[in-house]
Order: C-alpha cells, then sequence, then structure tokens
C-alpha cells in the first residue's frame, strides 16, 4: 500500500488506520487543496488516496472483513447526494441547537408557517458552512482548478437541499397527525390536538429538531 516509494498513505494523509471513507476523503481533500502548485506532493497524495482505495478492494475481493465503508469506498454512489453521517464540533451543534430551540419557543409562543422558514433558513446556512468546512472553496479563483471552481456552487446547492429535506421531512412527521384525518376522516384527533395554532406549532418544532440533526450530524 506504499504511495509513493515506502511512503505510508496513512501517514501522507495524516489520518489514523482505522478511518472511515468520510475521514478519508476529507484529508484527501484538504492536502490535495493545500498542495495546489506542487506537482510532486500533489501526486503522492493522489497516489496514498488510490492506495487506500485499492487495498479496500483487494481486501473485498480476497473475502476479508473490513470496515463497510471502506471497503465499499472505491464503489460509485447509487444516491451520491443522499445525506452522510459527518458530525460536527461540539461547539456548532450547541449553537445550532440553541438557535433550533429558540425558534422552537417563538413557535410555539406565536405560531405561524413563517416560523418553518425561519427554521429551514437556519438549517441551509448552518449546511452550507458545513460543506465549506469540509470541501473549501479556492481563496483564490484564478489557480483554482475546475472541480475546485465549481465547488462553491455545489457546496451551496447540497446545503440548501438538505435544509429543504430536512424541513420537509420534520413537517411531515409533526403534521401526520393532522395529515392522517384529513386522509382518514373517521379518525378523531384528541382534543388536546384541536388547541389552536397547536398542530402549526408542532411543525415548527418538527422543522427545526430535523434541520439540527441534519446540520449536526450530517452533510
Amino acid at each position: 500500500m506504499a504511495a509513493s516509494g515506502s511512503a505510508d498513505p496513512y501517514k501522507v494523509l495524516g489520518i489514523d488506520r482505522d478511518a472511515d471513507t468520510n475521514t478519508i476523503n476529507r484529508a484527501y481533500t484538504v492536502k490535495k487543496y493545500a498542495a495546489r502548485g506542487n506537482d510532486a506532493l500533489s501526486q503522492q497524495i493522489e497516489a496514498a488516496h488510490s492506495a487506500l482505495m485499492m487495498a479496500a478492494l483487494s481486501q473485498r475481493m480476497k473475502g476479508k472483513a473490513v470496515n463497510k465503508q471502506v471497503a465499499y469506498a472505491d464503489t460509485e454512489p447509487l444516491f451520491p447526494w443522499r445525506p452522510k453521517r459527518w458530525d460536527a464540533t461540539p461547539k456548532v451543534i450547541l449553537i445550532v441547537g440553541a438557535m433550533q430551540m429558540a425558534m422552537t419557543a417563538y413557535g410555539f409562543n406565536a405560531p405561524n408557517m413563517s416560523k418553518v422558514i425561519g427554521a429551514m433558513l437556519i438549517g441551509i446556512a448552518g449546511n452550507v458552512l458545513k460543506q465549506n468546512a469540509i470541501a473549501p472553496p479556492p481563496k483564490d479563483a484564478s489557480m483554482a482548478t475546475e472541480e475546485e471552481a465549481g465547488r462553491a456552487g455545489r457546496n451551496f446547492v447540497r446545503g440548501a437541499l438538505l435544509g429543504v429535506g430536512a424541513t420537509f421531512l420534520g413537517v411531515l412527521l409533526a403534521g401526520s397527525p393532522e395529515y392522517i384525518t384529513q386522509i382518514v376522516p373517521s379518525i378523531t384527533l384528541p382534543a388536546v390536538f384541536k388547541q389552536p395554532g397547536l398542530i402549526v406549532s408542532l411543525k415548527i418544532a418538527g422543522a427545526a429538531i430535523s434541520n439540527w440533526i441534519m446540520t449536526a450530524f450530517y452533510y
């Protein structure tokens, strides 16, 4: 698994030997960006990444048990835009959680579907910032490769899609009692659900919680 001569690919990428696919690819992206303009170092980083991917393929072909994420890292994902697990830092988790909690409290105090949009916008902002941290856009556009030049746009689109998706899922789950009675009129909700604004408040809470989970633990 030598990246270049006797170079250890794990050392080249600066990762532990039990690193999962996300960690390997993040290290590869960061190292490649830092090595721009240094062809020799870029080739070493490319070789290290390729070595780890080929090693996973070799292990799988031999029938050896390997980490599931690493074992299939060299295959094309069926849904490349699906959310992937990536924990944010504790500070980010707490800050985003506090913002979404405030939005939830505001929603119960003054129920209005516009608060759902607020929770979604917080989620989109957090997701875009997380995308930019994982795959930083180039600081100097004139020296960026074609892939790097489109990174900012892709990060925004992905962050927006994650925020919209999380909002839709949260509203759908939180508003399920209302939707069930609309589909099956014979079902009667408990009296508590008939309180003015309660269903709207639950939808706001659902959107806020769903967006917090997405921002904190996925990318």
